[in-house]
């Protein structure tokens, strides 16, 4: 609730007051009406506050049951309307014999406890009305918590799964590069291992930043496939054919980069003749298409599923995972064959900017 107890109360029983002070105006003075029911209007707003609130603390939580809510708010609003109805009959004499008569005074216990059963239907609603919100503001802490402990579910599992990128690129990238080491091309060697490090610092700066606009996305997935040229050479040929109007869409880090280098190893390095790979970005009706594509092996069918090896390791699973964490049901995510007679990974998303 926006507003605090005590001021929800002091609200509560003010416009009480005001009621009560009405109803009987043309019997009584106006004068004394004022007066009595401001004084019948505090003691409930104090006794309620008091008495009633911290017995509901105590005893009525979200696990109740129902008959016992019943039991306890219908045994304490009576017990409060008695305390209630008393103090308000002995506080009220003063009153009346200042503004009504000198002579006014209690004569028998019924002045006293005569108004019990009417102030309990008073207090009662004011039961109803304290249990219904405070049960409604449990609730709604719970769903907060719930929430919470989601997103930080969420947030933690997409960083376990970004957190398996850099060592997988890490590892490959030190492979190619012992390869040419021991093939003797040095030169080749030094360059890899400077454009190795520069994609490194720039996948460390974005690892952890969560969205990133398309053209640093881009930009990761041409260094990466500058670092394979040198170690590939003319083997490889690799494009990137994105469409200027989606270059400010935002996608998570390092969402194409396991896809590329996925690509690269099967459609390529695994290949005595090398082959291509196609990387495309366009953004089409409100959405944004994001394509890797090869003219390698494909995914092997059942009636051969060990022709050409497993297609399908680390980086799709990583990726298909992060997808499904980060846009739910809004994305899809496709394996088909290309027009390249290879691989085609299709990831359609959300376009944001």
């Amino acid at each position: 609730m926006r507003l605090s107890f005590w001021r929800l109360q002091l609200i509560g029983w003010a416009a009480f007051w005001v009621a009560m002070a009405g109803s009987r105006v043309g019997r009584f003075p106006l004068s004394f009406m004022i007066a009595s029911k401001g004084v019948f209007a505090a003691l409930g707003c104090v006794i309620s506050g008091i008495l009633l609130r911290p017995v509901y603390k105590r005893f009525l939580n979200a696990d109740t049951s129902l008959a016992r809510t019943i039991v306890i708010t219908a045994s304490a609003s009576y017990v409060a309307a008695a305390l209630w109805t008393a103090a308000d009959s002995f506080l009220d004499i003063p009153i009346s014999r200042a503004l009504l008569s000198p002579k006014a005074g209690i004569s028998n216990i019924w002045q006293i406890f005569g108004g019990t059963l009417y102030d309990a239907f008073a207090m009662l609603s004011w039961s109803v009305l304290y249990v219904a919100i405070k049960h409604q503001t449990e609730m709604q802490a719970q769903r907060e918590r719930a929430l919470r402990a989601e997103a930080m579910a969420q947030s933690a599992r997409l960083d376990a799964l970004r957190s398996q990128i850099g060592p997988h690129f890490l590892f490959n990238a030190l492979n190619a590069i012992s390869t040419l080491v021991l093939d003797g091309r040095s030169t080749e060697a030094a360059t890899m291992i400077a454009r190795v490090a520069d994609l490194l610092r720039t996948t460390l700066r974005t690892v952890d930043v969560g969205d990133v606009p398309l053209s640093d996305e881009l930009s990761v997935v041409r260094r990466y496939l500058e670092i394979e040229q040198v170690r590939l050479g003319d083997r490889m040929r690799a494009d990137v054919v994105a469409d200027g109007n989606a270059m400010k869409a935002r996608v998570p880090s390092l969402i194409l980069q396991p896809l590329v280098e996925n690509a690269v190893r099967h459609a390529v390095a695994e290949r005595e003749l090398g082959g291509r790979v196609v990387v495309g970005a366009e953004r089409r009706d409100g959405r944004l298409l994001l394509t890797v594509e090869d003219d390698g092996p494909g995914i092997p069918t059942n009636d051969s599923p060990h022709q050409h090896g497993d297609r399908t390791g680390i980086g799709i699973a990583n990726t298909r995972e992060r997808l499904a964490q980060h846009y739910g049901t809004a994305q899809r995510f496709s394996l088909e064959r290309g027009s390249l007679g290879g691989l085609l990974v299709v990831m359609e998303l959300p376009y944001r900017e």
